[in-house]
C-alpha cells in the first residue's frame, strides 16, 4: 500500500504518473521563495519501506503502468546503491514501463559521479527536472539556491552526457522589476550553454513563504510580460521545448524553441497591448497584494 507524507508535489506533465514517495521534503529547503515543504522535515524513506510499497501494487494495475516519478523535492539524493535497487523494483514489478522521472537538486547533483548517473539511466531514470530559477547570480543569491548559475551548467551538462533529459524550470519575477531584464538575459545565455530537452516557465507568487518577495520591488503585470519577451527573444538553443502553463502563469503558451519563436512573441505582444489598453501594464498582481 502506497503511503503520501503531505503536501505532495508533481509537475504538471507527470499528472499521469505512478508517484512512489522515496524522500520527504527538501533536502536543501532555504529557498527564499519556495514555501512548499516548509512544514516538512527533511528525511528519506527507508529502502526495504519503498520496496515494499511497490511490491504491494496489484499485478493487473502494474501491467498498466508507463511512468513512475519518484517524490519529493530531490528524490534523486537518495544514496546511489539504495536507489539502483528501487530501480530495478520498479523495472521488475512494471512491464511496461518507460519512463521513470524525479526532481532534482544541487546537492544531489554534486553527490553523483557521472558513472553514477549513467547506471541510474540503465535502469530508465531518463528525466529530472531541475529549478534553475535564473541564470544570474544576484537573483540567485536572493532566492538563496546555494550554488552559482555556472555550476549548475557545468553539473546539468554531465547528466545531459549520460543520456539523461532535462526539464529546466524558471521563475517570473524573480528579480523583480530592477533586475528584470538582467535575471530574462543571463537566463537565457544559460539556456543556450546547456540546451536542456525542455524550458518551462513558472511565475513568483506566494506560497507560504514571503522572505523574497520582501526584498523585490514587486514584479508588474507589465514587467512579467516583457521579460518573458526577452527571455523568449534571447534563446538560440536547438529543439527546446518549451511550455508556460503553470497555474502560475499569466499567459499559457508552449511550443519548441527556436522554431516557434516568433509565434509565440506575437502571442505575448497582443498580451502586452492588452495589458496598456486596460491599464492594468503597471498594476501589481493581485496575488502579491497581500504583502
Amino acid at each position: 500500500m502506497l503511503t503520501y507524507s503531505q503536501p505532495l508535489y508533481r509537475p504538471p506533465s507527470e499528472a499521469r504518473s505512478l508517484i512512489f514517495q522515496i524522500t520527504h521534503g527538501c533536502s536543501h529547503n532555504a529557498c527564499t521563495f519556495c514555501g512548499m515543504y516548509t512544514d516538512k522535515r527533511f528525511r528519506m524513506k527507508p529502502l526495504e519501506t519503498v520496496l515494499e510499497e511497490i511490491r504491494s501494487i496489484p499485478a493487473a494495475y502494474a501491467a498498466t503502468v508507463r511512468r513512475v516519478f519518484l517524490a519529493d523535492g530531490d528524490a534523486t539524493i537518495y544514496p546511489t546503491e539504495k536507489l539502483t535497487p528501487i530501480l530495478d523494483a520498479l523495472n521488475a514489478h512494471f512491464p511496461a514501463l518507460q519512463r521513470i522521472s524525479a526532481y532534482v537538486g544541487r546537492k544531489a547533483l554534486r553527490a553523483k559521479t557521472p558513472e553514477q548517473w549513467r547506471e541510474l539511466r540503465q535502469r530508465k531514470l531518463s528525466l529530472l527536472y531541475f529549478g534553475l530559477e535564473s541564470g544570474n547570480e544576484e537573483v540567485l543569491e536572493l532566492m538563496n539556491k546555494g550554488g552559482s548559475a555556472d555550476e549548475a551548467a557545468s553539473l546539468c551538462q554531465v547528466v545531459q552526457q549520460q543520456g539523461i533529459a532535462l526539464s529546466i524550470m524558471v521563475v517570473l519575477g524573480g528579480g523583480g522589476r530592477r533586475l528584470a531584464r538582467e535575471h530574462a538575459l543571463d537566463t537565457a545565455r544559460w539556456v543556450n550553454q546547456v540546451n536542456p530537452r525542455y524550458l518551462s516557465l513558472l511565475t513568483l507568487f506566494l506560497r507560504r513563504n514571503t522572505s523574497l518577495f520582501e526584498q523585490l520591488e514587486q514584479p508588474t503585470w507589465g514587467s512579467l510580460a516583457e521579460e518573458t519577451i526577452t527571455l523568449i527573444q534571447h534563446i538560440e538553443g536547438k529543439n527546446i521545448i518549451f511550455r508556460a502553463n503553470h497555474i502560475s502563469n499569466l499567459v499559457d503558451l508552449s511550443g519548441t524553441l527556436p522554431r516557434d519563436r516568433e509565434r509565440l512573441l506575437s502571442g505575448l505582444e497582443a498580451h502586452r497591448q492588452k495589458l496598456l489598453k486596460s491599464r492594468a501594464y503597471d498594476t501589481v498582481p493581485e496575488f502579491y497584494e497581500e504583502l
